[in-house]
């Protein structure tokens, strides 16, 4: 026996038998639509080519005194997320001023189109541009105070823990570059 499938029909919201392919396209589109909203999309990539990625061991978190800060549960689990990766990439976390890297970390969940923010190191100005709904990680030498690596991606704040960390990985699959 064919089992029918049901829907909520427009008018009066009561059950009808519903027609399959209709019913395959809509699954189909809100798919979709689903992936789409935790897919990530690298829009942004530069780095200092004349960086020796090798040397760099150790980090410490640095926020940039220009930028506004709004932070929400998708900025903590992008923070979780970042500290992982970075551990698979052979970096280790310290509070210390000898720090190797120094990483800026930056987003845009709220509703301006666009937000500016600058980072000033040393005698270097460093000035980046997000979307709505962008992340973006600068890493800084410290020893030379200028910006060695930058990438954004897009982020939907609203995805799951695991999206998240899929995105953070996309955000550093490039890192340390590849030597040329």
């Amino acid at each position: 026996m064919q089992e029918v499938l049901k829907y909520s029909g427009v008018a009066g919201g009561d059950n009808q038998e519903g027609d399959p392919f209709v019913y395959k396209w809509t699954c189909l589109f809100a798919g979709l639509l689903a992936a789409g909203a935790v897919a990530t999309a690298q829009v942004s990539f530069r780095i200092d080519p004349s960086t020796d990625f090798s040397k760099f061991k150790t980090y410490a978190w640095d926020q940039s005194k220009n930028s506004d800060r709004v932070t929400n549960q998708a900025d903590a689990q992008v923070i979780d997320a970042l500290q992982a990766e970075l551990a698979k990439r052979g970096l280790t976390k310290t509070d210390s001023d000898a720090a190797h890297l120094l990483i800026c970390y930056h987003s845009n969940f709220g509703t301006e189109q666009i937000r500016r923010y600058t980072i000033t190191e040393g005698e270097g100005s460093y000035a980046w541009t997000i979307k709505t709904a962008q992340v973006a990680i600068d890493m800084i030498d410290s020893s030379t105070k200028k910006v060695i690596w930058h990438n954004t991606a897009d982020l939907n704040p609203k995805a799951k823990p695991q999206h998240i960390a899929k995105a953070v990985s996309n955000l550093l699959r490039d890192y340390p570059p590849k030597k040329t």
